[in-house]
């Protein structure tokens, strides 16, 4: 997770297919959603994880209407 975090951080594309929206949200800027073989969303991730709440977060149902997606987030505005 810290590479992943890191190269993400100097700016390298990752591609990842993943069921962890948290980790997706953390990581991503683009996130594509993909439901039985169907692209359903595709766009910045902190829009398409939110846009149903089937996918959101989390941290983002419990802590909503704030635009927080992660606990990372959360934190970092605590401080």
């Amino acid at each position: 997770m810290t590479i992943l975090r890191g190269l993400a951080a100097e700016g390298h594309a990752i591609v990842m297919a993943t069921h962890d929206v948290e980790l997706a949200a953390e990581l991503a800027h683009r996130v594509v959603l993909i439901a039985e073989g169907e692209v359903i969303a595709d766009g910045p991730a902190a829009e398409v994880v939110v846009a149903s709440p089937s996918f959101a977060p989390q941290v983002a149902k419990i802590l909503a209407p704030q635009h927080w997606l992660t606990v990372s987030q959360v934190r970092e505005a605590l401080r």
